[in-house]
């Protein structure tokens, strides 16, 4: 069985840099939705065509997994009904969860710094909208890793948790 791993936090906390050196110390295939919606429409965010962009994504998580490769999936999946939408779509993977946080004006200060800003608005509201896992969420994944960006410095791990299942 194929292993993903989900990143989740809100924008601008550091899982994209996270993401990619961790698919390059892991071997891990990186996806990445950033680039998926770029392709679409370059450097303007835009969010008109969603659904094709996520279409588009969960064919490239699909090629992974009949690849028979593990991947690394850099989305922001900050609530637990987004990352629903991977477990619903991708049963046959073994799914790990890395959360990564940071203060919010780390976060907006970030995301002035990316080639596709988000306005701050949505941003403030993604930021709300992050939960961590519930003790009965976390028992559904094989691990569970958290991460924190206190000073834009580098990020520092914090803990792991490990399920059998």
């Amino acid at each position: 069985m194929s292993k993903l791993f989900l990143m989740s936090g809100p924008c601008g906390a550091g899982k994209t840099t996270l993401a990619k050196q961790l698919s390059l110390e892991r071997g891990l295939r990186y996806l990445g939705i950033e680039d998926f919606y770029a392709a679409f429409f370059g450097s303007e965010l835009i969010h008109k065509h969603e659904e094709e962009v996520w279409e588009a994504f969960a064919l490239a998580i699909r090629a992974a997994m009949l690849d028979e490769v593990d991947i690394i999936v850099d989305t922001n999946a900050p609530s637990r009904l987004d990352r629903e939408w991977f477990f619903e779509r991708f049963p046959d993977f073994e799914f790990n969860l890395i959360c990564v946080h940071a203060p919010l004006e780390i976060c907006v200060f970030n995301n002035k710094e990316r080639a596709r800003t988000i306005p701050e608005n949505e941003l403030l509201s993604m930021y709300d909208a992050v939960a961590l896992p519930t003790e009965d969420e976390i028992s559904k994944y094989a691990s569970v890793s958290y991460y924190e960006n206190i000073d834009n410095t580098g990020l520092k791990f914090i803990k792991s948790i490990t399920n059998r299942l």
